[in-house]
């Protein structure tokens, strides 16, 4: 344990202060989280939480990653801290993965995280609080400028994510330093704090410490920085959302026709697509725009690139067409129903047939290959099913993911674009069939 020595700041972090902070969240009568390290910060987001909130609606946890040799007197200390104060404890503990394909700082990073939620599910509590300060913003800022990021890195911490939420992020190391010394609290002294081969530790004593002496106000100017990128991002994100979202579409790939291109950078490009596949929020490493945008300049007709699990990327032509990976035989499945009547309907993955062409016979559901050949509706010969898509201007997508059904080895559906003259509703048809191309499930 340490107690402080006087120091000198122009700010200060009363209750009062963190409550103007804390007013925006409307967290009366909800029960909190607060996550605590035994460190200075989090020692003092503990202690003014205790103000803001009964005692019987606080609650604390505490993540032992097994990494120091001191772990064990840290949970001491936040054992006897929390017995104190009559605070619900829960103690995660873990011992490291030597094994893993991570950095130390990620595995303890997702590992505390995980925690993190964990406990808030077993308190049932409404938020988890982090003890996250301006320095803290300022370091983050720094390792995404290094890591390559755009200006979204310039955004730093976030205030709230979610169900986290950062009250002390517009305080300094300085402000809490000096509230623990005016309310004589005891706190620990994390010694890995000093370890300059940790990244965070790095930028904090050699990039900052001597930044500071040399400039005045660094962080203070650096948190106005980061304030005026989520302003920036958030503009170009709503301008992005407005058009993407007359771009969307459930059942079609979404087209971004070279009419928008040309008025877009490829930045810009890069955040519509990352709007569009579901991502927009999500901060991308340096590394996920700079590949995309490569591509995107690189990129001939025909060829694609993942965006990520769910989404692929086309350069078709003058367009870009996003398309949902999950198009294939092994996602979808074949129903068919007896109908009583035949109704046109404009929906591609449906098509009512004569019951005749099927009745008795193996129906199968395959991907088009090299060589498949059909009678189209309203032709007299057959027709290569490769033919029918050229002639349908049909992109790499839908070429290469296309299905047919076929009745006994034979052609009688390209689906959602041809039946078979063979299986088309004549007014002698009896046995209306309609055939719909479903989700397959699990």
């Amino acid at each position: 344990m340490k107690k402080l020595e006087l120091y000198h700041f122009e700010k200060s972090l009363t209750f009062n202060s963190f409550h103007n902070e804390m007013s925006e969240f409307l967290l009366s009568e909800k029960r909190l989280l607060v996550a605590i390290s035994g460190g200075v910060d989090s020692v003092a987001l503990l202690h003014l939480c205790l103000q803001l909130q009964p005692n019987h609606k606080l609650f604390a946890v505490h993540v032992n990653h097994g990494l120091r040799h001191d772990s064990k007197s840290e949970q001491s200390f936040i054992e006897r801290l929390c017995l104190k104060y009559k605070i619900p404890l829960l103690i995660k503990q873990f011992e490291p993965d030597i094994n893993k394909k991570e950095s130390v700082e990620m595995w303890a990073r997702r590992v505390r995280l995980n925690a993190f939620f964990e406990t808030r599910k077993e308190f049932v509590c409404d938020y988890i609080l982090t003890a996250h300060h301006s320095n803290d913003n300022l370091e983050t800022i720094l390792m995404h400028l290094d890591d390559g990021c755009g200006v979204e890195g310039l955004r730093g911490i976030p205030k709230q994510n979610g169900f986290i939420i950062r009250p002390l992020l517009n305080f300094t190391r300085q402000d809490i330093t000096k509230y623990i010394y005016q309310n004589n609290l005891n706190y620990l002294e994390d010694s890995s704090n000093l370890d300059t081969s940790i990244k965070r530790n790095f930028v904090r004593h050699k990039v900052i410490k001597p930044w500071e002496i040399q400039s005045l106000n660094l962080i203070e100017r650096f948190n106005v920085l980061a304030k005026k990128a989520t302003k920036a991002v958030d503009r170009m994100n709503c301008l992005i959302e407005a058009i993407g979202n007359d771009m969307l579409n459930d059942s079609k790939p979404i087209v971004i026709e070279y009419e928008w291109t040309k008025y877009l950078s490829k930045n810009q490009l890069v955040r519509l697509i990352k709007h569009l596949v579901g991502e927009i929020q999500i901060a991308w490493r340096g590394y996920r725009w700079t590949s995309l945008e490569q591509w995107i300049a690189a990129a001939d007709t025909g060829s694609t690139i993942k965006v990520n699990a769910n989404w692929t990327l086309l350069r078709n032509r003058e367009e870009w067409v996003l398309k949902k990976n999950s198009m294939s035989s092994d996602g979808v499945s074949l129903v068919s129903q007896s109908i009583d009547q035949y109704e046109i309907n404009d929906d591609p993955s449906k098509e009512v047939i004569d019951g005749r062409a099927i009745f008795g016979k193996e129906i199968i559901l395959r991907q088009w290959k090299a060589g498949d050949r059909f009678q189209p509706l309203g032709m007299t010969g057959k027709k290569r099913v490769s033919d029918l898509l050229v002639d349908e201007k049909v992109d790499l997508f839908n070429k290469k993911n296309q299905l047919v059904v076929t009745a006994d080895g034979e052609i009688i559906w390209v689906c959602g674009r041809r039946i078979s003259e063979k299986a088309k509703v004549t007014e002698k048809t009896t046995n209306f069939m309609e055939l719909s191309l479903v989700p397959r499930l699990g």
